[in-house]
């Protein structure tokens, strides 16, 4: 088959989209499949039709459909959408259907974001797909943790926490900062790491003034995936604090390295993680319920272990590529013959 896989976002951009779609290309490529990838922000929209694909993949429903509008050959030719979950929590419900009318199939990585789909977009319903997000479980060659945290002036005896993001409103960063600060009040050997880019102008104001207000607290700017998977493996604590998520790459990603993560308890995090057992759920807008398990966590290395342990094995058996792209071509294949 010949797949074009159609992006707002594509390396060495870091982000959800960029990471999934590279993965993507590069496993379906490995079974013998032609595939290109168009950057929506970036590439000309005619460049889509000079591919002449079989099938188009678009991952997001909103953001590239303007741009596939403009390459002509979208309505002509079969299209599958994976729905993010700014689409459908946050998406005008007119825009998404007018985005998705012509769409053969949709694709949510989770059953809570399915039954999401089916109720706030009934006349979707019978196209949604789930598919699960895979995660590569090795992680960069030669990463000594060790020396990781010297590079970033991590002291061997301070406790750090990590987080990977875009700084933008819907990653809740202000928030994590706040019960960061709260927490540190108690242990003054605390770290807290961001790194991520800078996608929305007014929380990344907020954000660097808060850096600088905050002792312990450094924010990196926007780091290569290797350097973002290295801090993962020499950090203690992974923490997401999202108002909502599809499937979280970076906590995958945190989990298959074997690091302890805390997460707020919305549908893309408690998709991947059992409560004390791969991981820490804590309830949105409880700053000292966070507060909480973070000092939890601080002071039981063996159960940071245990986490990290069993989120790695949990990655492992239950989120490999190989099944994720066979359901993929198996739903190309669908869509080519209706």
């Amino acid at each position: 088959m010949k797949i074009a896989l159609v992006s707002p976002y594509t390396l060495p951009v870091c982000r959800g989209n960029s990471l999934t779609v590279q993965r993507l290309c590069d496993g379906l490529r490995s079974r013998g499949h032609s595939v290109s990838i168009f950057n929506s922000t970036t590439d000309r929209p005619e460049e889509l039709a000079g591919f002449t694909p079989d099938v188009i993949h678009a991952l997001h429903a909103l953001r590239p459909h303007p741009w596939l509008m403009e390459s002509k050959i979208a309505g002509s030719c079969p299209r599958v959408v994976t729905m993010t979950g700014t689409d459908y929590s946050e998406g005008d419900t007119s825009e998404v259907l007018h985005a998705l009318s012509d769409a053969q199939a949709l694709i949510v990585f989770h059953e809570e974001a399915a039954e999401c789909v089916r109720t706030r977009f009934p006349d979707l319903a019978e196209r949604v797909n789930v598919i699960p997000q895979s995660v590569s479980v090795s992680g960069p060659a030669g990463a000594v943790p060790e020396e990781v945290r010297r590079t970033w002036n991590l002291s061997d005896d301070e406790f750090v926490i990590f987080m990977a993001a875009g700084v933008r409103p819907v990653k809740n960063i202000g928030y994590a900062l706040k019960v960061f600060e709260l927490f540190r009040q108690k242990y003054s050997r605390a770290r807290l790491l961001l790194a991520g880019p800078e996608l929305d102008a007014q929380e990344s104001c907020r954000v660097r003034a808060q850096a600088e207000q905050i002792e312990g607290f450094s924010y990196c700017g926007e780091l290569s995936h290797e350097q973002v998977l290295k801090l993962m493996q020499a950090t203690d604590v992974f923490l997401n604090t999202s108002l909502h998520e599809g499937m979280p790459g970076a906590v995958m990603e945190a989990m298959s390295a074997g690091c302890a993560v805390i997460a707020t308890d919305v549908p893309g995090n408690r998709a991947l993680i059992a409560n004390m057992r791969t991981g820490v759920l804590v309830p949105l807008h409880a700053p000292q319920v966070l507060c909480d398990a973070i000092a939890m966590l601080a002071a039981r290395a063996d159960l940071r272990y245990r986490l990290g342990e069993q989120a790695r094995d949990e990655m492992q058996s239950r989120y490999g590529c190989e099944a994720e792209l066979q359901a993929y071509e198996e739903l190309y294949k669908k869509s080519i013959a209706r």
